[in-house]
């Protein structure tokens, strides 16, 4: 159940992160110059930083918590290469944020807590607020949890920006490195090295069935002519159900036909589900209900991956294309009922 912090925790947050803009940090670090904050011996911890502002007109600092969030900020500065669409990258980012922006970019119940503290902003890049990003929800106000981890992911931000800059330290971020700062638990000694990002790509990995004989089954399935292409995407259109303890923005996991681009199979899944998962299922029912297609076409490596194991398993020619046509059209045509 959502619980929300209150003003006092809030006035917190705004004063660790009013102190920071006065460091102005934007000015010295791009926004792949990752600082690393790590505060027990756990490295799969290290809480990662990434400062906005530097060459854009966006200022703020994104705090990705552990590898496994890390990894979701890496899909976001691949997202081109690996064709994925911004909205899929988003959708999946896995962090929390503080932005320096403008009175129109907040929410009602973010601008009544500025008002409640007594805090006056005027002007672009003036309004701070914060978001917090989860897989599978739209970005929402921080909860009381989240507001005091970010408090304290920021007060560790500022002790080791601030040493950064005074002892003049120079990263060789260009080349993959990144600023690693450790701090003790009584916050009494800490230390800098350099270090190679634990991830320079985003990582995923292939979706393995281990039921032999499911596979065997599949294999024997008759053939056919059919050309199928298949995709994730978000649904772009917000959910509210009492179970969600924010908006969902579910993603769609679907098959639709090539040639005639009639809609074979589409799920919505829930936040929590895996829809990669779910693809490959409906590409299983496919299988058993109309046989083998001679061809799937997908756009990009995320979804190859979920399939490559069926594809090979039962002779299927696995495609990738820069972009699947029969696919955009529909999801474009179900966007418009939004």
């Amino acid at each position: 159940m959502r619980t929300e912090a209150t003003i006092e925790e809030w006035n917190k947050l705004y004063e660790i992160a009013t102190r920071i803009k006065t460091l102005k940090p934007w000015e010295f670090l791009w926004d792949m110059d990752i600082f690393g904050i790590l505060t027990g011996d756990i490295r799969e911890e290290t809480v990662f930083y990434s400062v906005l502002g530097r060459g854009g007109s966006c200022i703020g600092i994104s705090i990705y918590e552990g590898y496994e969030a890390f990894n979701s900020y890496m899909m976001l500065t691949m997202q081109e290469r690996m064709n994925i669409s911004v909205e899929y990258a988003m959708s999946n980012q896995k962090c929390m944020s503080c932005y320096w922006g403008a009175r129109e970019e907040l929410s009602t119940k973010q601008r009544a807590i500025i008002s409640d503290m007594g805090y006056k902003f005027r002007g672009k890049n003036n309004w701070l607020y914060f978001m917090s990003y989860e897989p599978g929800y739209y970005p929402y106000n921080l909860d009381r949890n989240e507001v005091l981890r970010l408090t304290s992911h920021l007060e560790n931000f500022q002790l080791a920006f601030t040493y950064y800059l005074e002892k003049k330290i120079q990263i060789d971020f260009e080349n993959g490195n990144m600023f690693l700062f450790f701090i003790s638990k009584d916050r009494e000694k800490w230390h800098f090295e350099e270090e190679p990002l634990p991830l320079t790509s985003f990582s995923f990995g292939n979706l393995i069935i281990t039921d032999e004989d499911l596979l065997a089954k599949l294999k024997k399935a008759p053939k056919r002519k059919a050309v199928l292409e298949m995709e994730v995407s978000p649904l772009g259109a917000s959910v509210t159900d009492k179970k969600y303890d924010r908006p969902a923005n579910p993603m769609l996991s679907g098959i639709v036909d090539a040639s005639s681009g009639m809609a074979i199979s589409f799920e919505m899944n829930e936040p929590e589900e895996d829809s990669l998962v779910i693809l490959a299922n409906s590409l299983i029912d496919f299988i058993f209900k109309y046989g083998l297609p001679r061809e799937i076409r997908v756009s990009n490596v995320i979804v190859e991956a979920a399939l490559e194991q069926i594809c090979e398993i039962c002779g299927i020619k696995l495609r990738r294309v820069k972009r699947l046509h029969a696919m955009d059209d529909f999801l474009n045509s179900m966007r418009k009922f939004r």
